[in-house]
């Protein structure tokens, strides 16, 4: 069973994250606790397979991660932060023991989804995607461009003649994630910001069976809602129809980006 410990010095944070870490399926052993301090000895076991670490652009993270270690001994940390800009210049090197980073307005399915990804030996290091967006005014939040269904025929239509030309790259993805034929069509077309009704239509099966689909990928990928399922299948190295997983990330990281603002 796994050891997790939560570094989060604010109490009613720290609390939601040890809830959502204790709902994973592995079910590991929990612990959380505020920065440690210099000097300061631990009265938690001293090993730990992953240590989630909240940070800040005040803190010291060379030092804090050297306190992290001597006090818990962690496999692997995944950093928290509250902006993504604190984060955009971290991978593994110079620290040895960072898995991965996301910031902590995630939804809690991809926070999960980033823990079990780095308790299974994988990183979680999403790229800085290019963010374009239109001009809004002042109070408009900014929204995605309504998708045409000419231009959802176009894509699907691109995506089976890819699929279709590229079995070997497809089934291997299908089998990575656990996922039939049709369900890991409907998880393309949904990674694109497809309306649930345009993905049916235009793979010529019906809504409720779209959604039944839908359904069914979402149990077999652990997860609650598209986001989280398109960020779960990248996270494990799918491309998704995208010519590349580097693609495939920076269009994730834009997605989420988009929900987040």
């Amino acid at each position: 069973m796994s050891a997790i410990i939560v570094i989060e010095p604010h109490p009613l944070l720290r609390l939601g994250i040890l809830r959502l870490m204790s709902e994973l399926s592995a079910q590991p052993n929990v612990d959380g606790v505020e920065h440690p301090l210099p000097g300061q000895s631990s009265s938690a076991p001293r090993e730990y397979d992953l240590a989630l670490l909240s940070i800040s652009t005040h803190d010291d993270l060379s030092g804090l991660i050297a306190l992290v270690t001597q006090q818990y001994s962690p496999k692997a940390i995944l950093l928290l932060s509250e902006h993504a800009e604190e984060l955009s210049s971290i991978n593994s090197s110079p620290y040895s023991l960072v898995a991965g980073h996301v910031t902590k307005h995630v939804p809690p399915e991809v926070l999960k989804a980033s823990v079990k990804l780095i308790l299974a030996g994988g990183t979680c290091f999403p790229s800085q995607a290019t963010r374009v967006r239109e001009p809004t005014r002042a109070g408009q939040a900014a929204t995605r461009a309504p998708l045409s269904s000419s231009r959802m025929r176009a894509d699907i239509k691109l995506t089976k003649n890819h699929n279709a030309v590229t079995d070997s790259k497809t089934q291997p993805e299908c089998k990575m994630l656990g996922l039939t034929p049709r369900q890991y069509e409907v998880l393309v077309a949904l990674a694109r910001g497809y309306p649930m009704k345009l993905v049916g239509r235009n793979l010529n099966i019906s809504h409720a069976t779209a959604k039944a689909h839908t359904e069914a990928l979402y149990q077999r990928l652990n997860v609650h809602n598209r986001n989280a399922a398109v960020y779960a299948a990248v996270s494990r190295g799918a491309t998704l129809g995208w010519p590349s997983i580097a693609t495939a990330t920076d269009q994730v990281q834009a997605m989420l980006a988009v929900q987040d603002s």
